[in-house]
């Protein structure tokens, strides 16, 4: 692994201990003050407003984050990129703000819970204004460890503070928003103080072009979260707040172990886009590296998983949270899966431009998931929601395989039948 990419994957890795350790400190807190049934009304509201973070993030952490890394050496560049991003941010929250008051206006059954999502909401603007893409493609990640810890363990003390017990989820909520609304300021504050991008005027055309580059990798977030986040609406529906308690607590676990392995991926994307458009046979070698880092931490993330549920869970969290140690496992089976679907979905495709062909994959995995979602989350309750969730996986784990196989021997056939042809930049090749 080049030390460049290293150092932004121990930086990456550095910031998501600190956004995980915090959670896994505060689930048993949260588990055993407020209760299973209030925990899940929390997990529920909080499920709802990942819909409205999706919305905010519109793929620019990816897409963003690769054309501030195309253009880091011009200053004008990424500046404009910068500029524009922000711009379509401040769109984009304004209509989640709408959003979020529309459907508590429409949907009764809300409005009882309006002080948690609007706690939990803090945090959505908070995080749409928080430019990690552009600490990233200037791979200045370590500016952002030492703020993001502190910003965390000042979340953790509300938390430790204003939580006493049942009634106190909305001031739950409002204390892991402190963290990121804290985390949003350093990192606004860093890159005025090192002048690491500068807002400047861009056109209606350039926010514009921001949506659109954005909007296929959008699209696919959205699909994900669709078979994701909604399982946790759909388990409330048929089994109520308890039976999401249960399921969030094992999801959340399996997702803190997930992110290891995606953090680590992830350092290696802007090099491999880079690498895609002028030197293909580095993007491979560099490919090779990533898949070898990925399945390996993903695969002893599993066997850890496997072998410490019960332990983990009977001491961690206690007694009532016994019918997640099932639930945890079954979820340990999902890490190998993603993690063939992270490195030739995101590292493959995504970095080939190939953003399109993701869309589709994820809209055909999400037909075939609500072919059997309802049926099984309906008669086998939580087990159900995530042997659906294993079965959606394995499908687009497979689809992204076969897809990527594909794209990169016909780009191998095409060099070699003409080697000096022009390689296709960032979203230009046609989908």
């Amino acid at each position: 692994m080049p030390t460049s990419i290293r150092a932004t994957a121990t930086y990456l890795l550095l910031i998501q201990a600190g956004n995980y350790l915090f959670p896994l400190l505060l689930l048993p807190l949260l588990g055993r003050v407020l209760g299973v049934k209030e925990f899940g009304v929390l997990a529920y509201c909080q499920a709802l407003a990942q819909y409205l973070i999706l919305l905010t993030d519109y793929g620019h952490n990816l897409t963003a984050t690769r054309l501030v890394s195309l253009g880091r050496d011009d200053p004008n560049v990424v500046a404009r990129v910068f500029s524009a991003t922000m711009a379509a941010k401040l769109t984009l929250t304004l209509a989640a703000a709408l959003l979020m008051a529309g459907t508590l206006g429409l949907v009764p059954s809300l409005r009882e819970h309006w002080t948690i999502l609007a706690a939990a909401f803090v945090g959505v603007v908070a995080n749409a204004f928080t430019p990690i893409w552009l600490y990233q493609g200037l791979e200045r990640m370590k500016v952002l460890v030492v703020p993001n810890f502190i910003a965390k363990a000042v979340s953790l003390g509300c938390v430790l503070a204003w939580v006493r017990g049942p009634g106190d989820a909305a001031l739950a909520a409002l204390g892991i928003s402190v963290g990121t609304v804290l985390l949003a300021v350093a990192a606004l504050w860093g890159i005025y103080r090192q002048r690491l991008a500068l807002l400047v005027a861009v056109s209606v055309r350039e926010v514009a072009t921001s949506f659109r580059e954005g909007f296929p990798v959008f699209l696919s977030l959205v699909l994900v979260s669709f078979y994701v986040t909604f399982n946790a609406i759909l388990l409330n529906y048929f089994h109520g707040p308890v039976a999401v308690g249960q399921f969030s607590m094992a999801d959340k676990i399996r997702v803190a172990a997930q992110t290891i392995f995606t953090v680590v991926g992830t350092a290696f994307f802007p090099r491999i886009s880079q690498y895609n458009v002028s030197d293909p046979d580095a993007a491979r070698a560099l490919m090779r590296k990533a898949m070898l880092a990925v399945f390996a931490c993903a695969g002893a993330l599993a066997i850890g998983i496997e072998l410490f549920a019960d332990v983990g869970i009977r001491m961690w969290l206690g007694e009532p949270f016994h019918d997640a140690i099932l639930l945890l496992r079954l979820e340990g089976v999902l890490l190998p899966v993603t993690s063939v679907a992270f490195v030739f979905g995101n590292l493959g495709l995504l970095a080939l431009g190939r953003h399109r062909l993701v869309q589709n994959i994820y809209a055909a995995v999400t037909v075939l998931h609500l072919l059997y979602v309802v049926p099984l989350v309906m008669l086998m309750g939580a087990r159900g929601t995530v042997i659906s969730i294993i079965l959606t996986e394995v499908f687009g784990a497979l689809a992204f395989f076969i897809c990527y196989r594909r794209e990169a021997a016909a780009r191998a056939t095409a060099r070699s039948v003409d080697p000096v042809a022009p390689i296709p930049a960032p979203f230009e090749r046609a989908t």
